[in-house]
């Protein structure tokens, strides 16, 4: 299947055929990037749903909302004329081979190629936080808390790094946030459970969880005291095993939990990082909009429980 670029650039040079056929290959080129540059343009300024994300189809989508420099857009839009691919038929072919010639006259003091790459560094930045974010809703919708809370706390940190630099560097922060607290809120209950068990089995496990996942995430929550549902959320995490506190347990419990609640009490708020980021997997430009999509389109906001 074609990319969204390539797909765009054979439209490009369709509807610059008659300039090409009067006045040749290069008018042509000149002509069909002209009308790629206006539609990408025009995908940019358009206010869409979260579902239909033109940055994911087009680097320069994201460059133009973004204010990449002209010279920055210009370079990426050439060399994607220039793709050794756009060889379908004889017309794309010189259109191309035009494309290449451009590219080869560009001076080096022209377009400074260190800002070249720190942008298109930026936007494979984007590219793996929307997979970590997409993988980690999926996980979540599918009930696997233990996996999607990996993700999207990677999500929401390379997010966060994304969009301290602009406000269309990354996706919707509390978007991520809402999944990444209510994840924890279901690792919490599903721990709970497992503690009032009272099964000894049972009951490491759900020490286990709260342990390695949710005491380590906890100052996460904290960090920023302003984000009153994530504070909340902690509260709640904190009362509910504090609650076991008045009640009668079998003398092991009882120890278990003592030496336990100290590390929910008293978690420092330095953001401890996980030792590796879990495994992202690849996506085709095509691929990754069809799934991004999907997922998007069978979020649900707002929770029951209004968190």
């Amino acid at each position: 299947m074609l990319t969204p670029n390539m797909q765009g650039i054979i439209m490009a040079i369709g509807k610059a055929t008659h300039i090409y056929d009067r006045c040749g290959p290069e008018a042509g080129f000149f002509q069909a990037i002209k009308f790629e540059y206006a539609r990408l343009l025009k995908l940019a300024q358009e206010d869409t749903p979260p579902e239909r994300d033109y940055r994911l189809h087009h680097a320069i989508v994201y460059f133009i909302q973004n204010q990449a420099p002209k010279k920055i857009i210009e370079r990426t839009l050439l060399e994607q004329f220039a793709d050794h691919n756009l060889s379908f038929d004889e017309r794309c072919c010189n259109v191309m081979k035009v494309a290449q010639a451009k590219l080869q006259m560009i001076k080096p003091d022209e377009v400074n190629m260190e800002d070249y790459e720190w942008w298109h560094q930026e936007y494979r930045n984007f590219r793996d936080t929307t997979v970590y974010l997409m993988v980690g809703l999926e996980l979540f919708q599918k009930r696997n808390f233990k996996e999607a809370l990996l993700y999207l706390i990677c999500a929401y940190h390379k997010n966060k790094e994304l969009s301290a630099n602009g406000l269309y560097r990354g996706h919707d922060e509390e978007l991520i946030s809402h999944y990444r607290r209510e994840c924890l809120l279901k690792l919490n209950e599903c721990a709970a459970a497992q503690f009032e068990s009272g099964d000894d089995q049972q009951v490491n496990k759900g020490l286990e969880i709260m342990n390695e996942l949710i005491v380590p995430c906890l100052p996460l929550l904290l960090v920023d005291e302003t984000e009153e549902k994530d504070i909340v959320a902690v509260e709640d995490m904190r009362n509910r095993w504090c609650s076991y506190l008045g009640q009668e347990m079998e003398p092991n419990l009882q120890e278990k939990l003592t030496d336990f609640l100290p590390k929910l009490l008293d978690c420092s708020t330095e953001i401890k990082g996980f030792n590796d980021s879990p495994k992202l997997p690849s996506y085709s430009t095509n691929e990754l909009c069809e799934h991004f999509a999907r997922i998007m389109l069978s979020l649900s906001r707002t929770p029951a429980d209004g968190r």
